[in-house]
């Protein structure tokens, strides 16, 4: 089983991968260049993007995933792992 990126936005769907962390983290990473733009590191308000739960992230971009078989994932072109 893999897992398959929807975007809820219709922009960037498609992306496949291994489990759910590496879903979490590719997320994090994305989001990671305007994540709290101009909030500095030692400010109180700060939250290390890396923290957030799958959920979180997925809010907060409002992304969504299904689960596919190894099958199904082979039909995708952007493999993430």
């Amino acid at each position: 089983m893999k897992v398959l990126r929807i975007d809820n936005q219709g922009v960037l769907n498609g992306a496949v991968y291994k489990n759910l962390e590496d879903l979490r983290q590719g997320l994090c990473s994305y989001h990671s260049i305007d994540w709290q733009e101009g909030i500095e590191k030692d400010d109180k308000d700060y939250v290390d993007i890396y923290s957030l739960s799958l959920d979180e992230i997925m809010d907060h971009g409002e992304w969504d995933y299904e689960w596919i078989t190894n099958k199904q994932a082979e039909e995708h072109d952007d493999h993430r792992y």
